[in-house]
């Protein structure tokens, strides 16, 4: 009876395990689906820009210490774990905040945004089933979600957002539903037209994701940027989205319906700032002044 409970336990324990016999390494051991879905690969890990997801994976191997299979493969599951969650710091420490400045930055800046990061990373998931490979190593993915990252820097202050009582009265949210008209060409539009948001096409750029991106003019000026916004939206959704193709864009519901569509460059100010023509900077300006799209941050870019 005792035999029988503890392969009972032992059981319950590795249910989570994938136990087939497999290769691979690094970024490679995630689940399909998290690398379909990532937006920027990197060695041990990737982010999803679309979803605001950070991904990391670790190895561990089993301690040669312990009697038993079933502790070896513990050990090593858990030692992949420790390593999984030391490589998701590695991944948000290296993240944009601005064209100039990563997380990392404000980590050193501030002891409070080092702590409150650290404090995030002992609360993270892990996704999809450990894989154990042919050595008895085993490699584990983890993630954390990026808004957990934009509420920490938000609230202290790594950059500006709109409070509640900067806020501009939204006028077309309803007027969206209505609207049957569309541009007659892919990119650019018009004053007259109502859109759900704004799809700005990078591709080719060389930009780097950053969750305070600007937009700017051929002069330098500011079109859209993070003081431009609504925290709460901006705490939920963050400022803009990413995406590989124009078709995702298209159908992503943060500007889902009839997005504006414009064509985009790298800023010369950093690798994650935006240039704009003239035309559209000024059409964005006047399209400012009477819908919402923009001040609730319905923007996407797409890069590769």
């Amino acid at each position: 009876m005792k035999r029988f409970s503890l392969i009972l336990v032992i059981c319950f324990i590795f249910s989570g395990y994938s136990w087939a016999q497999e290769s691979c390494i690094g970024n490679s051991c995630m689940p399909k689906k998290v690398q379909n879905d990532c937006t920027t690969m990197q060695g041990n890990g990737c982010i999803d820009w679309t979803n605001g997801v950070v991904y990391a994976t670790g190895m561990g191997v089993p301690n040669p210490k312990f009697k038993t299979q079933a502790q070896r493969t513990y050990s090593a599951y858990e030692a992949a774990k420790t390593v999984a969650m030391r490589n998701l710091l590695q991944m948000v420490e290296g993240i944009n905040i601005t064209s100039e400045k990563t997380v990392k930055a404000g980590m050193l800046e501030n002891d409070v945004i080092q702590t409150q990061v650290s404090g995030r990373l002992r609360h993270v998931q892990e996704i999809g089933k450990a894989k154990t490979m042919n050595d008895g190593s085993m490699w584990v993915t983890m993630r954390l979600f990026l808004r957990d990252i934009y509420s920490i820097l938000v609230n202290n202050e790594q950059f500006e957002v709109q409070g509640a009582d900067q806020k501009r009265p939204s006028t077309t949210n309803q007027a969206i539903a209505k609207t049957d008209t569309k541009p007659k060409s892919e990119y650019g539009g018009s004053v007259d037209v109502i859109y759900s948001g704004l799809i700005i096409d990078a591709r080719g750029a060389g930009i780097t994701p950053a969750m305070a991106p600007k937009v700017f003019d051929s002069r330098g000026e500011e079109i859209y940027g993070s003081a431009a916004i609504d925290r709460d939206f901006v705490l939920k959704h963050g400022i803009v989205g990413y995406v590989k193709d124009k078709d995702s864009a298209k159908q992503n519901e943060r500007v889902k319906g009839n997005p504006l569509i414009i064509k985009g460059k790298l800023s010369g100010n950093g690798s994650s700032d935006v240039v704009v023509s003239d035309e559209d900077a000024e059409l964005l300006k006047k399209l400012d002044a009477s819908q919402t799209f923009l001040r609730e941050a319905r923007v996407m870019i797409i890069i590769g």
